[in-house]
């Protein structure tokens, strides 16, 4: 090889390296120094609603495909009344180090729509969180140390899935008990009523028993006038 390509070699070799540490301080210094406690501190003040209380909490990441080198970190909660996804994101390369952090935050309802099961980040260097909803899987990467909590926590997850799912089945039988009742009592208001006249019985005074009048008694059960007989079988509702 000749010197000057040599030469030519070894600068570009040495402008790659310094654009190289460049860029790796400009992702150090962009990153939150210490992203977990400004996550909580966020949860504590403006993110949790007034009663809600914090079940599980795992320390996460999220490396988006068009900035994989720069993620999102924070926490995926596991509250009383939901799951919630926290993430403090990256500052702006050229923005202030004085700026305010900014979140990322996604609610999911637990229920039976959503799960929550173990994989692998994106390119599959680091474990991960699967959030399985009807719009989509969110990978959240958690770091070895954090992954005990973080199998708790989906344990935990699953735990209120299999009990929404029970309920869910629990809901549908009690709503098909009530449609049975309810067709079972219009079966029942539909059909044909009859009654036995006992002794003191007048037709007046049981066209009034049954909400009805004396004429349509005597229609009903073709009736010459208002006499009847102890153990006469009439008809007080017509089928409908």
């Amino acid at each position: 090889m000749q010197p000057g390509t040599l030469y030519a070699a070894a600068f570009v070799a040495l402008v790659l390296v310094a654009v190289g540490i460049q860029f790796v301080v400009h992702m150090a210094r962009t990153e939150p120094r210490d992203a977990r406690a400004i996550a909580e501190r966020e949860l504590r003040l403006n993110t949790l609603a007034p009663g809600e209380q914090v079940v599980r909490m795992v320390s996460v990441f999220r490396r988006p495909v068009i900035d994989y080198f720069r993620a999102t970190r924070g926490l995926l909660v596991l509250t009383n009344r939901r799951l919630l996804y926290l993430g403090t994101q990256p500052r702006d390369l050229l923005a202030s180090a004085d700026l305010p952090p900014t979140f990322e935050e996604r609610d999911f309802p637990i229920d039976t729509l959503v799960q929550l099961s173990g994989g692998r980040t994106l390119i599959g260097l680091a474990k991960a969180i699967n959030v399985k909803t009807p719009n989509g899987t969110m990978k959240l990467g958690v770091t070895s140390s954090s992954w005990p909590s973080a199998a708790v926590l989906i344990i935990a997850m699953d735990a209120r899935h299999q009990r929404a799912v029970a309920e869910g089945i629990r809901q549908r039988q009690l709503r098909g008990q009530a449609d049975a009742q309810r067709r079972a009592a219009e079966v029942m208001r539909r059909r044909m009523r009859y009654y036995t006249v006992q002794r003191g019985d007048a037709l007046g005074s049981i066209a009034t028993q049954w909400n009805t009048t004396t004429d349509k008694l005597r229609a009903w059960n073709q009736l010459p006038d208002n006499r009847i007989r102890v153990g006469q079988k009439l008809i007080v509702k017509p089928a409908t």
